[in-house]
């Protein structure tokens, strides 16, 4: 496997895990843009924020990664905003991936919370699917209730196999657990 970032000035675009995807080795990762001063210690502008990802959408950098959590969905209506002026699409060739959460008021890690987690998800973004949905941040349960039958590997694949999304992936948590998730060969890409 080649390590160039570049080629020909350009750059390069790998293949993403399983899935087929082609992304740059550069991902922009959009917590920052849910506006969280308690965890990155500053504010992001609704302005400013908007303006960040049209630059994303005009840049060679074709990944974006948000999620539920950012900012209880600012992160992902910032992002939708943007993509409304695009015409309600992701640009083309433009990689976008999201994560399913627990609520983080009650700590609900079901099935049931995984389907409001990605329908809330769409909503925001006003897409009516997305390519790559993580389970996010599963330490904050069991395996066992992630496999469990209607649990939320479950409704992941009910919603995969519905057309709202193209691949699942497994972020956050330690190694060991990741390892465990990745070896039920369930998801195609890990972080």
């Amino acid at each position: 496997m080649s390590t160039a970032i570049f080629e020909n000035g350009a750059l390069v675009r790998r293949t993403l895990g399983r899935t087929g995807l082609q992304v740059t080795p550069v991902c922009i990762g959009c917590a920052p843009l849910g506006n969280m001063p308690e965890t990155f210690a500053y504010e992001v502008a609704e302005s400013q924020a908007v303006e960040t990802v049209r630059a994303i959408f005009n840049s060679p950098i074709n990944f974006l990664d948000t999620a539920y959590s950012y900012g209880d969905g600012e992160s992902e209506r910032r992002i939708g905003l943007v993509l409304k002026e695009l015409g309600g699409v992701l640009p083309a060739g433009y990689v976008l991936a999201s994560k399913a959460d627990r609520n983080l008021q009650t700590g609900d890690f079901s099935g049931a919370q995984m389907r409001r987690s990605i329908e809330r998800s769409l909503k925001l973004l006003g897409l009516s699917k997305i390519q790559l949905m993580h389970l996010h941040d599963p330490e904050h349960t069991t395996f066992e209730n992630v496999m469990s039958k209607g649990g939320p590997l479950d409704v992941l694949q009910q919603c995969q196999r519905e057309g709202l999304i193209e691949h699942l992936g497994v972020a956050g948590g330690p190694t060991d657990m990741e390892i465990r998730y990745v070896e039920t060969g369930a998801f195609s890409v890990v972080i």
